[in-house]
């Protein structure tokens, strides 16, 4: 077979793979911002926010 055409495949394999690669980072990316942003999530993220002003003594 023609080397020019085995890289030509070689090539497409590797763009399928990157590119469901991709959509699957993409997707957790959505997830974990989705997640983020939750209502149920919003005490957390208040408390931890105050944590570098906390020095320790009475709150």
């Amino acid at each position: 077979m023609n080397p020019l055409i085995n890289e030509a495949t070689s090539t497409v394999t590797l763009g399928w793979v990157l590119g469901v690669m991709t959509a699957i980072f993409f997707a957790a990316f959505l997830f974990w911002a989705w997640w983020a942003w939750a209502g149920r999530n919003k005490a957390r993220w208040e408390a931890d926010s105050r944590l570098p002003l906390n020095d320790g003594g009475e709150s």
